[in-house]
């Protein structure tokens, strides 16, 4: 017997494509995927919606991916044909239903509770934004191995900020054979790394630290890759800056000095494609 329960997943990469399925098995309840007409083959247990919604039926709960809404007030479909209307999605959720997305905008919430739905913000539960933090420093080293002409192995890496992406990477950076240093503000950040096996600094010592190292990693952001640190990096060094708007380096010295820098934002969904 078909639950009369709904989800509809709309929109985003693989990753909400996969997390359809872990929904349709988990609840029991009919899962639709919208706006994946182009992705890999899915599971029995979704059913994939036209990219045009005309097969769309009223759901119960709506998950949305990070930061829907925030471009034309559309969710963005990488493996669909044409981006998905919010206002139509909305229509489609039931008064007293759940909109649940990452980063929705606060007259969008608004919107909802307006219609009697409630909504929830995904990325504010610790667990993600500790697991999102894996792609994230699996990507950052993917490019560093591209920019580099050297193995990693037996190089230096020094990563700015000791959050969730520094941690991660800072053990997978150890892992690997590099001499990995993290400077860090906070007294209980910089015993955290010690006690993961890196050694730490305090910011005050980043532009000594730099001057021999091969990559930097910045997660903070705030400018704390100014144009004195710059400065200190050898010609060689390359600046990966894993930090949300508006980055952590000062970008106009480092055109000017020449400095190699990747801003590198948002790098989950471009290592689940």
């Amino acid at each position: 017997m078909q639950s009369e329960k709904v989800i509809i997943v709309a929109g985003g990469d693989l990753r909400m494509c996969c997390a359809a399925e872990r929904l349709a098995k988990q609840t029991g309840w009919q899962v639709q995927a919208a706006g994946f007409s182009k992705a890999p083959a899915v599971t029995e247990t979704v059913i994939v919606c036209s990219d045009h919604l005309e097969n769309a039926v009223p759901c119960d709960v709506l998950v949305l991916p990070i930061g829907a809404g925030k471009k034309a007030d559309e969710v963005e479909t990488p493996f669909g044909t044409a981006p998905l209307p919010l206002t139509k999605l909305l229509a489609l959720t039931k008064p007293g239903g759940l909109v649940m997305g990452g980063q929705l905008k606060p007259e969008w919430i608004q919107k909802c509770r307006d219609a009697g739905m409630e909504t929830a913000d995904y990325l504010k539960r610790e667990e993600l934004c500790i697991a999102n933090a894996v792609p994230t420093a699996e990507g950052a080293i993917q490019i560093a191995m591209e920019e580099t002409m050297h193995t990693l192995y037996g190089s230096k890496a020094v990563i700015t900020g000791c959050g969730r992406i520094g941690m991660a990477l800072g053990l997978r950076l150890k892992a690997l054979g590099m001499e990995t240093v993290i400077c860090a503000r906070r007294c209980a950040s910089r015993a955290m790394a010690e006690a993961a096996g890196c050694r730490s600094v305090p910011m005050e010592q980043l532009t000594k630290e730099v001057a021999d190292c091969h990559v930097v990693f910045n997660t903070i952001p705030a400018p704390v890759l100014t144009e004195t640190v710059l400065k200190a990096l050898p010609a060689e060094a390359v600046v990966i800056d894993l930090a949300s708007r508006p980055g952590g380096t000062d970008f106009d010295a480092a055109k000017k000095l020449g400095t190699r820098v990747v801003w590198a934002l948002s790098l989950p969904p471009k290592m689940w494609g």
